[in-house]
């Protein structure tokens, strides 16, 4: 017998991808030098993992709340604004509305406002100045509004004030969209007076802020060094902070969060787990990995199970460059090597997976490996979409991932199904 062992879950934000022509055939991960990663398959279990159920995409607030151990018919009804504004500390008040926003480039025709670019060209600096100049903003009934950064390009709208609704739509056309323009905001029925106020307030302030920010100095020196302006708001994801179940105190287990990504870290602390930041943290492939590693390795000294979120794989992804989501993932493969893990669980695993030829999420399943010194081993020894595929775990969602990593642990001596939502 061995006493319990602390865990190390490493999430790889949309890892799983698609055969790409510019690697060859071959998937980022299967083009990239990853012996780290294949030795820890080679030493551990394998196999495939659906995020939520077979062929289904999700976004990254979803999966990751599954493997933060959410149930899923609660992870797929959560709303990012709330997500995100605990993720940048955003006070708020019983009744606030939130709203996930991008800062977007647009040129204005007539009364409509056309996007050039929904992340203003990924802007990553003065998003700060840029919001301060909106808040606080007035947007009728009683309504205010004020803009606060996230990371990167995206921010969070807070609007303050009597009978908000979240039952309103988006303004954001999304990136599959055949919009070209910011969206008009709706109340999802017109008679819902508290609806049909709240997309009014959110309309007044897509006009207001477009002139704010148009003129604002960093958007004209913008565009003298040729450079898209952020001059304009585009939200999505409403939602009313509730309380959500913190599952972990089922496992009677101390969790800590590693992330750069706002999203992430507004999770964990909405699930009452620790969050370690550094300004060296960024969503984008520059993020310092070897502190992120290491700092994630120093919380396990009074930590059970820490999670580290690694995001520059999906934004590589989404920017459509598979060169460079296979470089980072290299790069990755290199930090891990130099992080000592022989004492502990480690799971490797993605939230979903990202086509970098599409540009968009995919159902497609993710690998994962699980690695416990005491532990089976399977005959994978490689960790990518085609070596796992004949791995032990088989295909396995992201709920069993979370439960095999725990029971690896010994965390679930007290275990009960119910305790966390499984035949729900």
């Amino acid at each position: 017998m061995h006493n319990p062992l602390k865990g190390l879950i490493i999430i790889l934000d949309g890892l799983g991808d698609r055969p790409n022509r510019h690697l060859g055939g071959l998937t980022p991960l299967e083009y990239a030098s990853t012996p780290t990663l294949d030795q820890l398959a080679k030493c551990g279990q394998s196999g495939l993992m659906d995020p939520l159920m077979p062929g289904l995409p999700v976004d990254t607030h979803t999966g990751v709340g599954i493997l933060f151990g959410l149930p899923p018919h609660e992870a797929v009804n959560l709303d990012r604004g709330p997500i995100e504004a605990a993720g940048i500390g955003l006070d708020s008040r019983v009744g606030d509305l939130m709203l996930r926003c991008n800062l977007a480039a647009v040129e204005k025709r007539g009364d409509q406002y056309h996007i050039q670019d929904r992340r203003a060209g990924r802007i990553n600096q003065e998003v700060d100045t840029l919001c301060a100049a909106l808040r606080d903003i007035q947007v009728g009934d009683g309504i205010t509004a004020s803009l606060h950064p996230a990371t990167g390009h995206r921010c969070v709208l807070r609007l303050r004030g009597a009978a908000l609704s979240t039952r309103i739509g988006d303004t954001d056309p999304g990136g599959k969209s055949a919009e070209n323009r910011i969206l008009e905001c709706h109340a999802n029925t017109d008679t819902d007076q508290d609806a049909v106020h709240t997309a009014q307030a959110i309309n007044r302030f897509t006009g207001l802020s477009h002139q704010i920010l148009d003129n604002h100095p960093v958007n004209r020196e913008r565009v003298r060094a040729g450079e898209l302006p952020a001059n304009a708001v585009i939200t999505r994801g409403a939602g009313i902070h509730r309380d959500l179940r913190k599952l972990h105190a089922c496992w009677n287990l101390s969790v800590a969060v590693v992330a750069g990504e706002s999203t992430i870290t507004g999770l964990g602390r909405l699930l009452g787990f620790s969050t370690i930041n550094d300004p060296a943290f960024t969503s984008l492939p520059d993020t310092d990995l070897d502190r992120k590693l290491s700092l994630g390795r120093e919380a396990l000294q009074t930590r059970d199970l820490v999670y580290i979120h690694i995001k520059g794989m999906d934004i590589a992804a989404h920017d459509r460059d598979p060169k460079a989501k296979a470089a980072l993932i290299a790069r990755f493969d290199t930090a891990l090597g130099k992080l000592d893990t022989r004492d502990l669980v480690v799971g490797i695993c993605a939230d979903h997976s990202t086509d970098s030829h599409l540009g968009e999420h995919t159902g497609d399943p993710v690998p994962v490996t699980i690695y416990n010194p005491f532990g089976r081993r399977d005959r994978v020894d490689q960790y990518n979409e085609t070596g796992c595929i004949s791995g032990s775990l088989g295909r396995i969602t992201a709920q069993g991932f979370l439960v095999s990593v725990l029971d690896a642990m010994g965390a679930l001596s007290n275990f009960k199904p119910s305790g966390i939502g499984l035949y729900r």
